[in-house]
């Protein structure tokens, strides 16, 4: 789907190679039969896709497990209004739905918008990975 790499890779990472494996874990994940994981697709009424959000269950460092955002892309043009919001509340829905009390996310530091996003829902950062390529 279009938009999962429109704000921009770290200058380290190929942005070729994470295309494609974009969209084998779209594939993977609409074809798991793993009962502790989803794909829920957001749509219009003719069934043209807008966006969706992966969900899967983790562990947590703490012990115990936490549902996940593992993706959501929002089509350009259904961007600002509302696709990606209602996404998540769905996914937050879903993880409440299975007894979790906490929903955790991944967004790439230079995605300035999704992190604004992720922010005015009312995430917030717990751990910053950092990278450095050696040469």
């Amino acid at each position: 789907m279009p938009g999962l790499l429109e704000f921009g890779s770290p200058a380290w990472r190929d942005p070729d190679a994470r295309r494609a494996s974009f969209g084998d874990a779209l594939a993977r994940a609409l074809s798991s039969q793993e009962h502790r994981a989803a794909v829920l697709i957001a749509q219009t009424g003719d069934e043209t896709p807008l966006g969706f959000i992966s969900l899967k269950v983790v562990g947590s460092i703490e012990g115990g497990e936490r549902a996940h955002v593992a993706d959501l892309p929002v089509a350009e043009a259904a961007r600002r209004m509302g696709v990606g919001t209602a996404l998540m509340r769905a996914g937050e829905a879903w993880a409440r739905e299975r007894g979790f009390q906490v929903i955790s996310l991944g967004v790439w530091s230079t995605n300035d918008a999704a992190s604004r996003f992720y922010h005015r829902l009312g995430h917030a950062g717990e751990s910053l990975t950092l990278f450095k390529r050696l040469d």
